[in-house]
């Protein structure tokens, strides 16, 4: 029997493509403070593909596609496709397909579902009225897009298919509802490539990344019993990143996972990207007792912060200036 070693390759190895969310995962990015500012949302099914941008660059009727980015950029809300995960997601024979317009702000949560089968009627959405719920009221985002970047194809797909498998769609969707009631969908960007695997969670708007398919469904499950994960927190769409990274790190000091216990009531900014933040804690028993949380911002990098990036870019980060000081009461 030969004992020659195995022949090695000739020529140069490939090396293995650069992958944002790989990098930072190496880097250790924080994910804190990284939701983006939109209050509202307004959801459109199209099924795939979707180009870089995804409006424009899909199977929607071009001309509504364009006046529909105009209207929502003037009223202040940001579009989002959506579509069915697995090969149904990529079928252009589903219709009537829906559409929904969410209200993130807080007090205000709420997501109200319609269905178009001519795109024209997409025009006809008021997106400043008032958003009255109708329809699934607890809705879990998933981003696969992945003509705006590799990695939310091959780490958000098993994602969504994971959740749309424990999570199926009700078939009485007014009906009351448990906690494994969700409506789950794929997404068009939703920012932060790098975070990928990309939830949102509606109507609150809460973001969360770098997951895997089954902490995103441990995740929601969890979030569903008034949970949250602070290690996969990016933040709530709409809160300014002082605000988030304030709440984030005051629930870390407090080990507070409650999803409703803590909430900022003032911000004061001083020199040298500096703030000073009140942060209201309530405990288990009603009590509420007010921090302080000094924070400071920094810039990261430069790094390649997208898969397509050929430029290092400086991402802003937030640290704490000591642990959260209560606040005496007189």
């Amino acid at each position: 029997m030969s004992t020659d070693p195995a022949p090695r390759p000739s020529g140069p190895v490939a090396a293995e493509p650069f992958r944002c969310a790989t990098a930072a995962r190496d880097r250790g990015d924080d994910l804190a403070a990284s939701a983006p500012p939109a209050v509202r949302l307004l959801l459109v099914e199209v099924p795939g593909p979707w180009g870089r941008a995804a409006l424009t660059e899909s199977r929607l009727d071009h001309y509504v596609a364009g006046r529909l980015g105009e209207t929502a950029a003037h009223a202040g809300v940001r579009v989002l496709l959506v579509r069915r995960s697995g090969r149904a997601a990529g079928s252009p024979q589903a219709v009537p397909r829906s559409w929904a317009l969410a209200d993130l702000r807080p007090g205000h949560e709420a997501v109200a579902w319609g269905s178009w089968t001519d795109p024209r009627a997409l025009l006809e959405v008021d997106l400043r009225g008032a958003v009255a719920p109708s329809g699934p009221q607890r809705v879990a985002l998933c981003c696969t897009h992945a003509r705006h970047d590799v990695c939310c194809a091959l780490r958000g797909r098993p994602v969504a298919a994971a959740l749309a498998d424990a999570f199926p769609a009700r078939a009485a969707v007014d009906a009351p509802g448990g906690p494994d009631d969700w409506d789950v969908w794929e997404c068009s960007h939703l920012g932060g490539d790098r975070f990928a695997a990309n939830v949102l969670l509606l109507p609150t708007g809460d973001l969360f990344g770098a997951l895997d398919p089954a902490g995103a469904v441990d995740l929601v499950r969890r979030f569903a019993a008034g949970r949250t994960s602070l290690a996969h927190w990016r933040g709530r769409y709409g809160r300014s990143p002082v605000a988030q990274a304030a709440l984030h790190r005051t629930a870390l000091a407090l080990d507070e996972d409650r999803r409703d216990a803590l909430d900022v009531v003032g911000v004061e900014e001083r020199p040298g990207e500096r703030w000073a933040v009140e942060v209201a804690h309530v405990d288990t028993a009603g009590f509420e007792q007010r921090y302080v949380v000094h924070l400071s911002a920094h810039v990261s990098g430069p790094h390649l912060l997208t898969c397509a990036a050929v430029t290092p870019s400086r991402a802003r980060t937030f640290s704490v200036e000591g642990p959260p000081v209560p606040v005496l009461r007189g």
